[in-house]
C-alpha cells in the first residue's frame, strides 16, 4: 500500500493508481491528545473515531509515504501535523538508537520511502528548518530514502509529476 496525505482543498492529481490511499487533512479531526491510549491499551489505532483513528496502521501499512503540505514556519501545515501527531501508534512506546539520537521503535517491519511536497513561499531559514524536519521524519520512520521538492506555488504542483 501507499499512502498520499496532502492539505489540498482541490485534488488536482488524477492517475495515482489504485494502491494509492489518499487522505485530506482537512476534515474534523481531533488533535492528538498525548493519553498513549493508542500505545498502552489499543495496540495501534487511536481511542478517539474520528477520520484519523486508524493514521498510524494507515502510516505503518504504506511501503512509499507521499506528503503534500503548505510550508509553514518551516514544517508542515496545521492539518497535515495533527494527522501526523495521530499516527504516533505507528511507533511502539519503547526507545532504540539511531544516527546517535533516541527513537521510538516501529510497530510496523515496512520498507518505507518518503516524499515530501511543500508548496508556498518560504525562506531560506525556513526551507533548512524544513528540511531538518523531514530528514528526523524519515529516520523515525526508518524510512530507506527519503525526498523533499519545493515548489513555490500550487500551480506549480503539477509540474512535480504525480
Amino acid at each position: 500500500m501507499n499512502i498520499l496525505i496532502h492539505d489540498l482543498e482541490k485534488y488536482p492529481f488524477q492517475d495515482l493508481g489504485d494502491n494509492f490511499k489518499i487522505i485530506n487533512t482537512n476534515v474534523k479531526a481531533v488533535p492528538c491528545q498525548g493519553c498513549f491510549k493508542c500505545w498502552t491499551k489499543n495496540a495501534g489505532y487511536c481511542v478517539y473515531a474520528d477520520a484519523f483513528q486508524h493514521s498510524g496502521a494507515a502510516m505503518g501499512n504504506s511501503e512509499n509515504i507521499v506528503i503534500i503540505s503548505k510550508i509553514c514556519y518551516g514544517g508542515y501545515s496545521p492539518s497535515v501535523k495533527r494527522f501526523l501527531d495521530r499516527s504516533i501508534s505507528d511507533n511502539l512506546p519503547f526507545f532504540t538508537f539511531r544516527k546517535g539520537k533516541t527513537y521510538h521503535i516501529n510497530r510496523y517491519k515496512i520498507k518505507r520511502n518518503l516524499t515530501v511536497y511543500f508548496y508556498g513561499e518560504c525562506s531560506k531559514f525556513e526551507r533548512e528548518t524544513a528540511e531538518e524536519y523531514v530528514a528526523c521524519l524519515s529516520i523515525n520512520i526508518e524510512a530507506d530514502t527519503h525526498k523533499i521538492i519545493f515548489a513555490e506555488g500550487l500551480e506549480n504542483l503539477g509540474e512535480l509529476g504525480l
